[in-house]
């Protein structure tokens, strides 16, 4: 057969194959995270809407860990396709699944800022830390895949992120470097340069993990898989 015959049969297996219910359940815990208080007509000020839409970006970002997982790639390792190609497409339906859900998020979190303050909740600057945070996740769970042959990279990506998070926001960081400065404050713009680049970056890395490895690491990893012989 045909590689290009294959590719209509690349989305049905990568759906079939990857690790979603992570990513449904962090995403509804997110939705409802936004949702009482917008279905409640909470009036929250800026800075505890911010605060909730901010943790729903994470939760987005944990879940999505799982998506490029591949539970059988040891059972198939010999394919007519790179192994990169349905990576590629479970990072595609991570991108896509948590861009349908952010939107929700950002949407409910809008409607649950008290009206006097909705025109100042910056949507992009959210979206762009949302984006970053997505991005560096999947290069952490590209990277698991390098050190798990395949199957479970999210085990390394989602205590990242997380770990990640909780040190960022309790240090006193200089105005510039502060990740989550507060909307309206005079670290708000820095942070969303910050962002950009931690974006850029972290999308280059996991282009760059997400295809093949060379050949001594392919090697290494084949060579730690192996059963060890009694002596």
């Amino acid at each position: 057969m045909r590689t290009g015959r294959l590719w209509p049969l690349l989305l049905p297996y990568a759906l079939r194959s990857s690790r979603r219910t992570p990513l449904l359940v962090f995403g509804s815990v997110a939705l409802l995270l936004v949702g009482v208080p917008a279905a409640a007509s909470a009036g929250l000020r800026l800075s505890g809407a911010v605060l909730l839409i901010r943790a729903g970006a994470v939760l987005l970002a944990v879940g999505a860990a799982f998506v490029l997982d591949d539970p059988a790639a040891a059972t198939t390792e010999v394919v007519p396709v790179p192994r990169w190609v349905p990576r590629a497409v479970r990072a595609a339906i991570a991108v896509v699944s948590v861009t349908a859900l952010w939107t929700g998020v950002l949407v409910l979190g809008a409607r649950a800022v008290a009206p006097e303050e909705r025109d100042l909740l910056p949507g992009w600057g959210l979206t762009l830390e949302a984006a970053g945070l997505l991005a560096a996740v999947l290069a952490l769970a590209a990277l698991g895949l390098r050190r798990t042959a395949g199957t479970s990279g999210g085990t390394l990506a989602a205590p990242g992120a997380v770990l990640c998070v909780l040190v960022c926001v309790p240090i006193p960081l200089p105005t510039g470097l502060q990740p989550f400065a507060q909307p309206l404050s005079a670290g708000w713009d820095p942070s969303r340069r910050l962002w950009a680049a931690l974006l850029c970056a972290a999308a280059g890395t996991l282009l760059a993990l997400i295809g093949e490895p060379s050949a001594s690491a392919a090697a290494t990893t084949k060579r730690r898989r192996l059963p060890t012989r009694p002596g």
